[in-house]
């Protein structure tokens, strides 16, 4: 994957994590353990590939 695709595709899965993640809130559902795992797993992942892209390090 070239940086665009890695920084784009990882804040396209943080905000996927993020709806999974407060989805339950807004539909007035019961949390449970698998919504919240894979949420958090979504969130990880979108995080890893923008800290593997160039554009998306600090340093």
């Amino acid at each position: 994957m070239d940086d665009s695709t890695q920084l784009w595709g990882g804040a396209g899965l943080i905000l996927v994590g993020a709806l999974i993640l407060f989805a339950p809130l807004l539909l007035e559902l019961a949390y449970t353990t698998i919504l919240l795992s894979v949420a958090v797993l979504v969130l990880a992942g979108g995080a890893l590939l923008i800290g593997l892209s160039q554009r998306g390090r600090a340093v």
